[in-house]
């Protein structure tokens, strides 16, 4: 019982917690696990619809679905929790649904405030 007092108190100290203790603060914009897999399904619907609202849609479609695939894993990368990449992923694909996908702006707008209630209520 005294070396789990002890390990307690090592581990609060405040020079040896983790470099990423900063990720701690953004927990409440991080959706929960089954709220992550239906915001997936409104991103794609978002990506689907920049896709189409290209002059192209034959090549915009694969291009839009690629770089919303290359944009989540460097989201994921660059702020070092995959979690928290995910979760501003839905605000970025959000915020470009809303800006470029011509008369299927809502989607954009839907997954936006789907993406904010989400993620503080869960």
């Amino acid at each position: 019982m005294p070396a789990l007092s002890m390990l307690a108190a090592v581990a609060s100290e405040h020079a040896l917690t983790p470099q990423r203790a900063w990720l701690d603060r953004l927990a409440l914009i991080v959706p929960a696990s089954g709220a992550t897999r239906w915001l997936l399904v409104a991103d794609l619907a978002c990506l689907i619809a920049i896709g189409l609202a290209t002059r192209r849609p034959g090549l915009g479609l694969p291009l839009a679905l690629g770089v919303g695939f290359l944009v989540l894993n460097a989201l994921g990368m660059a702020l070092t929790d995959f979690y928290l990449g995910l979760a501003f992923f839905h605000l970025v694909v959000g915020i470009a649904a809303a800006v470029l996908a011509g008369r299927a702006r809502w989607v954009g707008f839907a997954t936006l405030a789907l993406a904010l209630a989400l993620g503080i209520l869960t």
